[in-house]
């Protein structure tokens, strides 16, 4: 039996094969989530909806980026979940291997252990299977570690798509690790929470990359396999690069464009917030000097050929970014969108009232977003 029991591990490291306790007590409960998919076996029967749950998610958001077979593996990844108690290895999952290719998960279940790690551990174990499934039980079996945190963090922003607004938010306070640095790092380094959502951002990079002859599979195969991923690397992927200094160049260009795509259909609350504040915003310059104008004389100065043609330009702008702003902020826009088509044909008084509104709508988002933005910021991850 090969033992694989931490992400970045081959199996052929020295790594000392242990047989697990049996689960003791009551008869355990056995769960699928699908045909050749995984098996769930715990001693409490209310322990298995969480991890089915996970389970079922992981299967159907990997399915592309690992490859799997839609009718599943000819036999199952074994999940098992230990007490407490009856745990001895350092980590909180490992995972195992033997003939002829079971794989097992064997869980730590505490309240210790989060469900981001039981993720991590599913993950691990399906990337194992597949491992098997392409190349049989061989010393040369390799789960990297990067491999094993990208598809945790995908599963989980695909499960619940509003994470994706916060890992782009994370990513956005730290530099990226060196293309190097994620893909030989091993759990004995020790992990952060940069290179996990690095390793994220490189996975939906590569697989955007993978293009017609799908070079992401090619090189997911030959990694799993034993090869070594930064040699293969600019090989399977031929033409994109020309040198080392040339990849790495394309991986940091790489890291900002995944951690600031927007893929949701709307804006964040705060890139919401800046576009309003900018269209809010009249600067004029009068007599060499830059004056502010307020919206307040917009009605006013209607007639003025540059007020008018900016207004009309505002307009259609406003227009334009109501079907994408962020919720919070919709009834601002549509108070703004009020007040500029009132100045646009000279009616003050309907300005005014608009500009009133438009007042209190924002304070209402900003409010709004500010108590939800605090919320968030103290719910557990």
């Amino acid at each position: 039996m090969l033992v694989l029991s931490s992400p970045s591990l081959r199996a052929n490291d020295d790594a000392e094969l242990e047989v697990k306790p049996p689960i003791v007590g009551s008869a355990p409960g056995v769960f699928y989530t699908g045909i050749g998919q995984f098996e769930v076996i715990v001693v409490n029967s209310d322990d298995a909806r969480a991890i089915i749950s996970a389970a079922r998610s992981v299967w159907r958001d990997l399915s592309v980026s690992l490859s799997l077979p839609a009718d599943g593996f000819n036999t199952p990844i074994s999940v098992r979940l230990i007490p407490a108690a009856q745990w001895t290895a350092p980590s909180a999952f490992t995972v195992t291997v033997g003939a002829p290719g079971l794989v097992t998960v064997w869980v730590r279940w505490d309240a210790e252990v989060g469900m981001k790690v039981v993720r991590q551990a599913l993950v691990h174990g399906l990337v194992l299977r597949q491992a098997v499934a392409w190349h049989g039980v061989t010393g040369r079996l390799t789960v990297p570690l990067w491999l094993v945190h990208a598809g945790a963090e995908l599963s989980r922003m695909r499960a619940r798509p509003a994470l994706q607004d916060m890992f782009q938010m994370e990513s956005a306070g730290f530099l990226p690790p060196t293309l190097t640095e994620i893909l030989s790092r091993t759990r004995e380094a020790g992990t952060s929470r940069e290179h996990e959502l690095a390793a994220l951002w490189l996975l939906l990079q590569l697989q955007a990359e993978s293009g017609e002859a799908n070079r992401w599979q090619l090189w997911l195969r030959g990694i799993l396999g034993g090869t070594d991923a930064l040699d293969t690397l600019p090989r399977v992927y031929q033409g994109l690069w020309w040198d080392l200094p040339s990849m790495e160049l394309w991986w940091q260009t790489s890291f900002y464009h995944q951690s600031r795509n927007r893929t949701l259909p709307v804006m964040r609350g705060d890139d919401s917030r800046a576009w309003l504040a900018d269209r809010s915003r009249w600067l004029v310059g009068f007599q060499g000097r830059e004056r502010v104008l307020s919206l307040g004389e917009l009605a006013k100065l209607y007639r003025e050929p540059w007020v008018h043609a900016e207004l009309k330009q505002r307009v259609q702008q406003l227009h334009s970014i109501l079907p994408v702003i962020h919720p919070f902020y919709a009834n601002a826009a549509l108070s703004l969108g009020r007040l500029y088509d009132a100045a646009l044909n000279g009616k003050e008084e309907a300005a005014t009232t608009a500009l009133a509104q438009f007042k209190r709508d924002a304070l209402d988002a900003r409010e709004l977003d500010d108590t939800v933005g605090a919320i968030l910021d103290s719910a557990p991850r």
